[in-house]
């Protein structure tokens, strides 16, 4: 908490930005600042505040007991401690050998007109020890308890990275006693930028209570780096669940995108806004409503009347929506940046965790193409710091598992999403995608997220913090094409590279992605001509120029052009790079994405009419590849059926065969669309079951 005298305070909110008024006078910190917080280590600690407007604040850092004990007893503050109801408990404690001392340091500074002071002291060291942040302006004092020095990250982003529930929670939960682990989160949106944060807010401690109510992937990430680094952890949350990357933006940043789609959202947003600036045009608006309301309200006492009289079940009253004030809406350009980084933006922190996309998944990855690129830089420049590292935790799998090529190659938005976050941070050296797409399932809200918190404490480990561990799988280079096959090449992790480099002849395991069930066929790629046509690919380790690499193919391709591998919302790619870290989706090509708009009702019928004739089409191109793979396939088996023993081979591919057959004839929507597809088909079809009973009977 944070403690003040005197302890009155009142707040005003103005349009453009959280302020406090003239005639409030007490002295208090930003709202950022409270007890238990972390601040971080190694960079300038920048603090500050409010007071009366031209007062002379004097600000001290201390790890000073007898300082702090001595400030706290002057102010009248009550130490709160806990003697478990008199009953056994224990906590962990942190024993630190040679702590680094922080010299107590005090500085002044003058509250400019509009009450806002701000000191900077030097970058300390990470401590365990406990630190105070004590403020005074003549008689007034605030003071900050119990505050640690470490390192601080900002997790932003929507529900994934806002959800509690995972997996094996209650056994993690129980054993989550990290006292140097401290956690605040809060969500918040404003049509612009706020000087503060907007509500009263709390740093908590890591315990078995209130990991509860942590969000998972913020604190399991915090868990991670809290414990290799062996330093104080602190996770600032504002995710916020259904958010677009739109919100996740600086203002500017969006305005200075050249995009009709942009321009048109932006457009749109301050028409809104601009209504809820003016008080006749909301009286209006709610004079209406309630016009409304009182219509629904006549219309609905007939309806009862009329089925009392009938007997039937009275219908429920259903009033129209309240409108909502358009400057606090949910998601809107820059809205949660306005109101939950700007507040913030003076802090110093280590880096930013961002896990969103989910939601542009949803008619909206043509704007996301424009809007993401835009987020890191958003953060770099809000901070002032051009070399925050931002990791972007990519989608994990989502929806129908193994769709053909031809219909995931259209609109599977998830895989869309990763590619433009994939393409975006390729070449930043201070951000990666993290892939995460093996730990998800048919829930939007896969609860697997202690890997996906393991691999993006890698990531920050060995970017970030330099440390030698295996952060990613095996990432694609380069391709070649030789006659009607391709070639990929990959590179490695760099730990990897280091403990294989100095052998001449690496096998395959030592330098390429591997099957994640070991030696087993690898999954998840397709390959197209020039027709652009996709088909699954049959993929290989093999030796080019005494180079590892992958080898594409496919009966129905003769000249090969493009591959991509995990194009899917759900990928069957299978592979692994070292330590099982997932490869992440990629493409070779640069062929245009089919739009997903949704800015306007008429724009969004028009993308959704021209995804639906893609998708009618690629399932069409679909049962044509697969009836021509069988015939192909047909003649294969006969051959192979008078060559040795290979019962196991032919029954697999029997199989496999017979389950295509049969998938034409019990589909029965896709029966009924083979009949005007191909009026000799069901001859064909006959005679291919005809060749396939002869061969299993054999």
């Amino acid at each position: 908490m944070k403690y003040f005298l005197p302890t009155s305070l009142y707040f005003f909110i103005f349009f453009t930005v959280s302020v406090f008024s003239a005639e409030d006078d007490a002295l208090r910190f930003a709202k950022i600042f409270t007890d238990k917080m972390v601040l971080q280590q190694e960079k300038p600690i920048k603090v500050w505040g409010w007071a009366k407007s031209g007062a002379s604040v004097r600000l001290t850092l201390t790890q000073d007991v007898a300082l702090g004990n001595k400030a706290v007893s002057t102010a009248g503050i009550e130490t709160s401690r806990s003697d478990g109801n008199g009953e056994y408990s224990i906590r962990v404690h942190y024993t630190e050998t040679n702590a680094p001392k922080l010299e107590t340091k005090s500085l002044s500074a003058k509250a400019g007109s509009d009450g806002r002071w701000s000191i900077q002291f030097p970058p300390a060291k990470a401590s365990f020890q406990p630190t105070w942040l004590i403020a005074e302006s003549g008689d007034q004092h605030a003071i900050l308890q119990n505050i640690l020095i470490g390192e601080v990250w900002v997790c932003a982003g929507q529900s994934n990275m806002g959800w509690s529930n995972f997996n094996r929670k209650a056994r993690e939960a129980a054993s989550a006693d990290f006292p140097g682990l401290r956690y605040v989160a809060w969500e918040d949106s404003w049509y612009k930028p706020r000087e503060d944060v907007q509500r009263n807010i709390e740093w908590r401690e890591c315990s078995p209570e209130n990991a509860q109510r942590f969000s998972a992937v913020p604190y399991l990430f915090g868990t991670f780096l809290h414990r290799y680094l062996k330093v104080p952890l602190g996770i600032i949350n504002v995710a916020r669940g259904g958010t677009l990357g739109q919100t996740w933006c600086l203002r500017s940043e969006l305005e200075s995108i050249d995009d009709k789609i942009i321009r048109t959202v932006l457009a749109d947003y301050d028409a809104e806004t601009a209504v809820w600036d003016d008080p006749a045009q909301v009286e209006g608006l709610m004079k209406q409503w309630e016009a409304d309301c009182d219509k629904v309200r006549a219309d609905h006492e007939e309806k009862l009347t009329k089925a009392k009289a009938e007997g039937k079940k009275p219908p429920r009253l259903r009033l129209p929506k309240k409108p909502g004030d358009a400057r606090s809406s949910w998601s809107p350009p820059a809205g949660l940046f306005n109101a939950t980084i700007m507040p913030i933006r003076d802090l110093a922190l280590r880096g930013v965790l961002y896990y969103q996309g989910e939601n542009n998944n949803f008619m909206r990855w043509t704007r996301y193409e424009r809007t993401f690129p835009k987020i890191p830089v958003s953060f770099r420049k809000a901070f002032r710091d051009e070399s925050l590292p931002f990791g972007c935790i990519s989608q994990p799998g989502w929806g129908n598992y193994g769709i053909d090529p031809e219909l995931a190659t259209i609109a599977e938005g998830y895989a869309i999403v990763r590619d433009i976050q994939r393409r975006a941070l390729q070449a930043d050296p201070l951000s990666d995608m993290i892939a995460t797409y093996p730990t998800g399932n048919s829930y939007i809200h896969p609860a697997e997220k202690l890997p996906v918190a393991e691999y993006a404490s890698l990531w920050a480990l060995a970017k970030v913090y330099k440390k030698p561990v295996v952060h990613r799988g095996n990432a694609y280079t380069h391709s070649q094409i030789k006659e009607d096959k391709m070639y990929l090449f990959f590179d490695q992790d760099p730990v990897v590279y280091e403990r294989w480099k100095h052998i001449e002849n690496n096998a395959a395991w030592q330098v390429l992605p591997c099957a994640r069930e070991g030696n087993a066929e690898l999954l998840g790629f397709i390959i197209a001509g020039k027709d652009r046509r996709w088909y699954p690919a049959n993929a290989r380790q093999v030796r080019i120029d005494n180079k590892w690499c992958i080898e594409l193919s496919s009966d129905l391709v003769e000249e090969p052009v493009a591959a991509r591998y995990g194009w899917a919302n759900w990928p069957t790619g299978n592979l692994v790079g070292r330590e099982r870290m997932p490869i992440p989706t990629f493409r070779t090509d640069d062929w245009p994405i089919p739009e997903g708009l949704s800015y306007s009702q008429e724009v969004k019928e028009s993308s959704s009419a021209k995804i639906k004739e893609l998708q009618e089409i690629g399932r069409k191109q679909a049962q044509d590849r697969k009836f021509r793979q069988l015939q192909i396939d047909l003649p294969r088996l006969e051959s192979e059926m008078h060559r040795g023993d290979a019962s196991g081979q032919i029954q697999s591919k029997l199989s496999r065969i017979n389950s295509i057959l049969n998938e034409f004839e019990t589909d029965p929507w896709l029966s009924r669309q083979l009949k005007g597809y191909d009026p000799e088909f069901e001859n064909k079809l006959k005679e291919a079951k005809a060749v396939l009973d002869k061969l299993q009977n054999n």
